[in-house]
């Protein structure tokens, strides 16, 4: 191969890989059953992002929408807040977790089971403004309340 054809080459790998989105991973998303009809339904989830990036939101099919929560104080409902974005620091763990931050499923389509594997999509923009989508099968485990708990629970938080 000649030295030029090498190098444009080289120079094609490098402006392909200066465009492409930050590696975001998504892990351990879980959340508990929720019967059709549900009031909200809460997903936790663990984020790593290989750059700074911004959540900006999200969306399945088995809610009507998908709210991003922070938690003031943790385990305190009352403390719950909607936002528009979380912001998502290279490094670390950004973590969506039971009694804290999480994301909030308004007005539940579906009925999800124990080990059933709910898609969820999370939209994030890096610093440059490019938005891209990263998908996970969130895991159902643990305890079922019926809807009519489910709604008076949430009443009571809001």
């Amino acid at each position: 191969m000649n030295r030029s054809l090498m190098l444009g080459c080289m120079l094609a790998a490098h402006v392909a890989l200066a465009h492409a989105a930050p590696q975001v991973t998504l892990q351990n998303a879980w959340m508990r059953p929720a019967p059709e009809g549900a009031g909200i339904a809460r997903v936790y989830v663990d984020i790593k992002s290989d750059a700074n990036v911004t959540l900006e939101g999200a969306s399945t099919p088995i809610a009507k929408k998908v709210e991003i929560v922070r938690v003031k104080t943790i385990g305190d409902p009352s403390t719950e807040t909607v936002v528009a974005k979380l912001a998502v620091p290279f490094g670390t763990t950004t973590r969506l977790a039971y009694l804290g931050d999480h994301l909030r499923l308004v007005n539940v389509k579906h009925t999800v089971t124990n080990g059933s594997p709910v898609p969820l999509k999370l939209r994030f923009v890096d610093a440059k403004g490019k938005r891209f989508d990263v998908a996970a099968d969130v895991l159902v485990r643990g305890i079922l309340l019926v809807p009519q708990e489910a709604d008076a629970a949430s009443a009571k938080r809001n």
